[in-house]
């Protein structure tokens, strides 16, 4: 039986998605345990400790930030970096370097960082996750088959999913990706991609911001996955050059938002879809 023990009392990202990714890693978790590990089981290598027992020592399966000196890593940290992951992680998940500052330098260093007021970082605390931290916080043992076990399953797996996307849509983008100025107007093509992922989108943005430096807005295509086989068209950063209920009436329009900031419409030769762009862009 393997288990992991992490602390008691109020319980944060840190522990909660420190778990998670461990029951992803192992395989074999079978209980997480919310108490202080003893020095027995400190030393036993068959027990994760994460959070508690103030100590680093990946042999013995310990991860622990609360020691002298580590004022800038939390067990989550700790964990990516010894997985070698860490980077990877980052270009994936943007929110996971500020769990980390929330952790280890509290909620106003992250609102400092993002240069938000205390009140929005009030306003963008997410009821759900509040939810299943309260749910974690009130368990003194969650047994692999319970509901909230079942859901860090998931959470884990689609955290490391999420990479394993994020790396083969990469390398397709690479080969595929096409830039081009439309009527002024700065246009990504890369709707021939066949993989499609929630982490499309985001290399997208980060590739126009490699060719275009400066840029605030632009146009990009892509795999729709809401309507298979169809393209996706969509204005960034609601670029006022751009409105797309100007074509929201072709012929292959299949679904237009009425604010003009995406459509969706049929395959169609490449020349057409650059002059349903021409049409969206207001001169």
């Amino acid at each position: 039986m393997t288990i992991i023990i992490t602390h008691p009392g109020s319980a944060h990202l840190d522990d909660f998605l420190s778990c998670c990714l461990v029951i992803n890693k192992s395989k074999k978790i079978t209980k997480i345990k919310r108490k202080e590990p003893t020095p027995s089981e400190i030393k036993d290598p068959n027990i994760w400790k994460l959070d508690v027992g103030e100590s680093l020592d990946p042999a013995k399966k310990c991860f622990d930030h609360h020691q002298k000196g580590m004022t800038e890593e939390c067990t989550l940290s700790l964990l990516l970096k010894h997985w070698e992951t860490w980077s990877i992680a980052n270009e994936v998940h943007r929110w996971l370097n500020y769990v980390v500052i929330k952790d280890t330098l509290g909620p106003m260093e992250v609102a400092t960082q993002l240069k938000i007021s205390s009140t929005a970082m009030g306003v963008l605390d997410s009821f759900i996750q509040r939810t299943i931290l309260d749910l974690f916080k009130d368990q003194e043992e969650i047994k692999k088959g319970s509901i909230l076990f079942s859901l860090m399953e998931i959470i884990g797996d689609h955290f490391f999913t999420l990479i394993d996307d994020y790396t083969t849509v990469l390398e397709e983008v690479n080969n595929k990706i096409e830039f081009q100025m439309i009527e002024g107007v700065q246009v990504v093509l890369c709707h021939e991609i066949i993989h499609h992922s929630s982490t499309l989108v985001l290399i997208i943005k980060d590739k126009m911001k490699e060719e275009w430096p400066d840029l605030r807005g632009g146009i990009a295509t892509y795999p729709n996955k809401r309507v298979k086989g169809s393209i996706a068209i969509k204005r960034f950063d609601n670029d006022p050059r751009v409105d797309f209920t100007r074509v929201a009436d072709h012929e292959k329009v299949i679904y237009c938002h009425p604010e003009g900031f995406f459509i969706s419409v049929e395959q169609m030769p490449e020349e057409l879809l650059k002059k349903y762009i021409k049409d969206a862009i207001i001169t």
